[in-house]
């Protein structure tokens, strides 16, 4: 009997904006990264970098961008940053790896992102494991209708979720908190009746989201929650997920830009960050 288990990549928080930025090689780039806050001029040099090392190198089975994969989808470029990140991370990916994504607070208006990468509430299975895809909305309910919707449609999927998935290995995307909830600008909208869907499942579901670019790690009342650190401030981090029916095990890919061997070419480096037992 084969047994459920799925390797996928996380990139979260890049805040890519157009119109593209200069290409660098490395010792420009090395000489660059101390300066910035944020490396969102930097993206069309990293960003390349990062997907053929996890293309050639760790081999996923999907990649999956957990919000804010544009600066902005509001102003009157909004509508070309979403298409020029599409567009960018479909060609330097490897063909044949697929691609999801997840609405962050900046990539609304939500119909436009959803004109561009698809519906923003889903599930998917991979190797057997389930996935669900929730949308979070925005840091204020003034800025967006929908959000209270969408946190509706999300808890209903969370049920089909678990009716679906039964015992086998799942998870979900945000990109806002599921716990903790009630933190204003945060926290999913309908954060307490996930936690009690999560919490009453007959094993553990990983939550995994973005937002909070320093990241954060949880384990509350059995329930993983892993914020993901941001692609675009120190240390430039992506992670791999690895999925299987006894846990998850997670590895962070972080760029030294001091380190000594990487004066000659740019390499994102792993370490096992968090590894939780089912």
């Amino acid at each position: 009997m084969q047994h459920a288990s799925c390797r996928f990549v996380q990139i979260t928080d890049i805040h890519y904006a157009t119109p593209p930025h200069p290409r660098l090689d490395w010792p420009a780039l090395k000489q660059r990264l101390p300066e910035q806050v944020r490396a969102v001029p930097l993206a069309d040099t990293m960003l390349p970098m990062a997907l053929e090392q996890i293309s050639t190198q760790i081999k996923p089975d999907f990649i999956i961008y957990t919000g804010d994969q544009v600066d902005s989808g509001w102003d009157d470029a909004g509508l070309a940053n979403l298409e020029a990140f599409r567009d960018f991370t479909s060609a330097q990916a490897a063909s044949g790896i697929p691609i999801y994504s997840v609405y962050g607070n900046h990539d609304g208006p939500r119909e436009r992102f959803s004109g561009v990468f698809g519906e923003t509430v889903y599930r998917f299975i991979v190797n057997g494991c389930h996935f669900a895809v929730l949308d979070s909305g925005l840091m204020t309910e003034e800025q967006e209708e929908g959000d209270q919707e969408a946190a509706r449609r999300g808890n209903e999927l969370l049920s089909e979720l678990f009716a679906a998935a039964g015992d086998a290995p799942a998870a979900v995307f945000i990109h806002f908190y599921i716990y903790p909830a009630g933190v204003p600008g945060y926290s999913f909208r309908g954060s307490a009746e996930a936690i009690e869907l999560l919490e009453a499942h007959s094993r553990p579901v990983a939550v995994i989201n973005g937002h909070h670019h320093s990241g954060r790690v949880s384990v509350v009342h059995g329930v993983p929650y892993y914020t993901a650190r941001s692609f675009t401030e120190a240390p430039w981090a992506f992670c791999l997920h690895e999925l299987s029916e006894t846990g998850l095990v997670i590895t962070e890919f972080t760029l030294d830009a001091h380190a000594e061997e990487l004066r000659e070419v740019g390499q994102w480096r792993g370490s096992e960050v968090c590894r939780f037992e089912f």
